[in-house]
Parts: structure tokens; sequence; C-alpha cells
């Protein structure tokens, strides 16, 4: 693993870089593209992060040695003044709990709006933050050239977890996740295990998945469930029957 010490002009504190983290089950890092590494990053305050910037770590708190804390997923950089909620955010937790606090707006900046998957990034206009400069990261293959890593979640908080396409905040428990067919063929088999399954029966017809419920239970008789045809990609939307749940999982979970 690479190191490197950093500083930055007006502190005292030490900055510590270190690789990003290899994504597991208990660590969710998206990485960086081929040839982007610590080796580009430098340290800057937060008011000095420009448009185009790659904001990839925070740091712990000083004064002294201070360690990188990477970002999930790293994001290029659009700043903007800290202001009202109306005139710059579509609408995210982050700023609201902001704007509870009734914060002074000229000792914070956002780095980045909220978009579908994302509150806005916003901090403490001094913040130290691990950037690649915008000229660096354009000469690098783009963030999206590496895929977005898979969401995960689990039946009764318990099985599995099931890899799915990324949802977007808005998503909720009852929404669909979208799933391979390995996945899906592996959620038939753990569903009637499951207390969410109980009542329902999975089986294949072809490259179509019907799930049935118990026919004592349906609202509409003579239905005979619902049938989930793969998408153009070959993926199954799959949800509305029971509530999904985010995975989680404890440190030992992690098989690396």
């Amino acid at each position: 693993m690479s190191e490197r010490l950093l500083t930055l002009p007006g502190s005292t504190d030490r900055f510590h870089l270190t690789d990003r983290p290899r994504p597991s089950l208990t660590d969710r890092y998206r990485m960086l593209p081929d040839g982007m590494n610590t080796s580009h990053l430098t340290v800057v305050r937060a008011h000095q992060v420009r448009a185009g910037d790659v904001v990839a770590a925070f740091f712990t708190d000083g004064p002294g040695t201070r360690y990188a804390e990477h970002f999930e997923e790293a994001f290029i950089a659009d700043p903007h003044p800290y202001g009202s909620r109306s005139r710059l955010c579509p609408g995210c937790d982050d700023c609201e709990d902001t704007a509870a606090y009734r914060v002074a707006p000229d000792r914070y900046v956002r780095l980045a709006l909220a978009d579908d998957v994302r509150d806005c990034v916003t901090v403490f206009r001094n913040t130290p933050v691990a950037i690649v400069p915008a000229d660096v990261a354009a000469s690098l293959p783009p963030l999206h050239s590496v895929p977005p890593l898979p969401d995960l979640f689990a039946l009764d908080g318990e099985h599995r977890p099931y890899e799915a396409l990324p949802v977007s905040r808005a998503w909720g428990p009852y929404d669909t996740i979208s799933v391979t067919r390995a996945t899906a063929e592996q959620l038939a088999a753990d569903l009637t295990a499951s207390h969410a399954g109980r009542y329902l029966t999975c089986r294949w017809l072809g490259d179509c998945l019907l799930i049935s419920s118990d026919p004592r239970l349906r609202t509409e008789p003579g239905r005979p469930g619902r049938v989930i045809e793969p998408d153009a990609d070959g993926r199954y939307r799959i949800g509305g029957l029971w509530p999904w749940e985010e995975w989680t999982a404890e440190p030992e979970d992690d098989e690396e």
C-alpha cells in the first residue's frame, strides 16, 4: 500500500494519504479509474476546490497527523456558495439538516449539488480536502469509466446479500430492484425459506419468473401471480411483494 504525507500552506498539520480501500461487503468503495491514484492527489481547503476537480477524501480532525477518510465514491466538484435551499438544492437530507441548525452561509461551501443518488456535499469552507486537480484529471480516464458498485439488499435482514443496480435517493423498500438472472434464481430459491416469502412460491416459465401467493390470500381470484420478464438487458425488476432491506454486514461477514 502506498502512503504519502502532504502539507497545507498555513497549517502545521500533516495529511496522511493511503490507497483507497478495495470494495468488499463491508467497505463499499468504488475504485478510481486506471492510472488515477494517490500520487495525483493534493490537499486544498474546500473553498479552493474548483469545478472539474475530483474530490476523493476528507481527513480526520487535527491538530497533528490527520488521516484520509476516503469517500465511498469520488465525485467531480461543482462548487456553489452555500445559500437558500430553494435556489440551489433540488432537495436532500443534508440541506434539511444544515438548515435546521441555521448555519452562517458564508462559513460553508457546497462542493456538489444533490442528484438522484447523492445528497449535496456541504462542508466548512476551510475543511482540508484531497483532490485530483481538474487539469490532471483531464489527462486520465474519467470517473464514469469505472462501473458503479452494485447496491446490496436482503430478505428479512439476513438472507444473502443480493446485488442490484444502484437505486435513487427516492427509492422505497417496496420499489423494484434490478438483478441478473443468476441473482433472480438465487432469490427464488431463498424466498420460501424467508419470513417475507412465507406465503409465496416461485416457478420459472422459460425466461420468466412467476411469483405466486397462496390462492386463499389473493385479492383478485383467478390471477396466477406476478410474472416477471427480463428487460432488454436481461435483468429482472423485482419488488412490490415484500419490503427490501439494505444489506448491512459485520466485519466478520467479509471474506477478504
